[in-house]
């Protein structure tokens, strides 16, 4: 079995969605944000278009690719709680997307509504709940909950949650927490069939090496009419087009896939799910700094995710929200809801 700087791999030159062949795109690449090992490649199906990573760790080596990561940090606070303008407004969009009663008072209501109109304070918002709308309705799921940050979130809302976390780091945090987080890999997790009404994966399926297993196995779990939200980065966003090989997204080797919304809806669909609301957001914190930091010195450090974004940054975000209005696929982030 081949042998990638200590990592067990297998070659991957078909595309694991059409099985046909795919080119070499970026060659060369290398962690830029801790310190997993290896060399490795990222190839395009001619095809239908979908990005990978070539080769592929194999299943018992990932993670060894995780041995530093974001989610071993602390959770930031939560966005909605507070009295300067972005808790303010955070509170109104909430408000607008079902969650009644968390705004304080009719000016908080109207900002919500108003904000409409302002694309950037809109994502940047509605990004708190991850596409998850009110009103609570029991019990929320997170595949990879990471140090339960979305779970603190959504509990404060008022569901009840539940996670899934293979880092052992991560769940321990989580844990420490007050949450119950389950300690597995998906296809591992010991979930009754049909037994859950919404489960959410945000930055999950670019991670996993079999997508449409995946989803699978989260539809199995979900009741008739049960939802599935999902979120994951745009192999066809606009920060990939300007910046190529050093676009922030890319992450190897933890990015196992890149997805257009074309692929990961035809991937939703081969799993037996139904799309139900999907798009593209201009949300991408740090893209462009990260993006610009991996060019110029090879590395950037993202290891906190509050970091003060740069006023390029900020602009790059901004324009991009506007544009996503009138050409809706180029966001760095795809978001996609499903039901069974």
């Amino acid at each position: 079995m081949p042998d990638n700087e200590g990592v067990r791999v297998r070659e991957a030159p078909r595309c694991p969605l059409c099985r046909n062949f795919g080119a070499i795109l970026y060659s060369g690449l290398r962690d830029r944000y801790w310190d997993a090992p290896g060399s490795w490649s990222l190839r395009r199906c001619a095809t239908c278009g979908h990005l990978w990573l070539d080769p592929q760790p194999e299943a018992g080596e990932i993670g060894k690719l995780y041995t530093s990561y974001f989610s071993h940090g602390e959770a930031p606070r939560l966005p909605f709680v507070g009295d300067g303008f972005w808790e303010k407004a955070s509170r109104g969009v909430l408000e607008a997307l079902g969650y009644r009663g968390i705004a304080k008072g009719r000016a908080e209501r109207w900002i919500g509504v108003l904000v409409r109109l302002v694309p950037p304070v809109w994502d940047e918002c509605a990004q708190v709940v991850r596409s998850v709308r009110g009103p609570v309705r029991g019990e929320l799921f997170d595949v990879g909950c990471g140090n339960g940050s979305y779970l603190e979130v959504m509990r404060t809302l008022g569901w009840r949650v539940r996670g899934l976390e293979p880092d052992p780091v991560a769940a321990r945090i989580a844990r420490g927490r007050g949450f119950d987080v389950m300690e597995r890999s998906i296809e591992e997790a010991d979930i009754p069939q049909e037994s859950l009404g919404v489960v959410t994966m945000d930055h999950v399926i670019e991670h996993v090496i079999d997508p449409v297993r995946v989803l699978a196995t989260a539809r199995g779990w979900l009741r008739d009419g049960g939802q599935l939200t999902i979120t994951t980065p745009n192999a066809e966003s606009r920060g990939h087009r300007k910046f190529r090989d050093v676009w922030f997204h890319l992450d190897p080797p933890r990015h196992l896939h890149l997805f257009s919304l074309r692929n990961l809806m035809a991937c939703v669909e081969r799993a037996g799910l139904r799309t139900v609301e999907f798009g593209t957001v201009g949300s991408g914190h740090l893209v462009y700094d990260g993006s610009v930091s991996v060019r110029t010195t090879g590395r950037f450090r993202v290891g906190d995710l509050t970091t003060v974004a740069s006023r390029r940054d900020r602009a790059f975000r901004i324009g991009e929200s506007f544009l996503v209005r009138v050409r809706p696929s180029v966001g760095e982030e795809i978001f996609l809801t499903c039901k069974r």
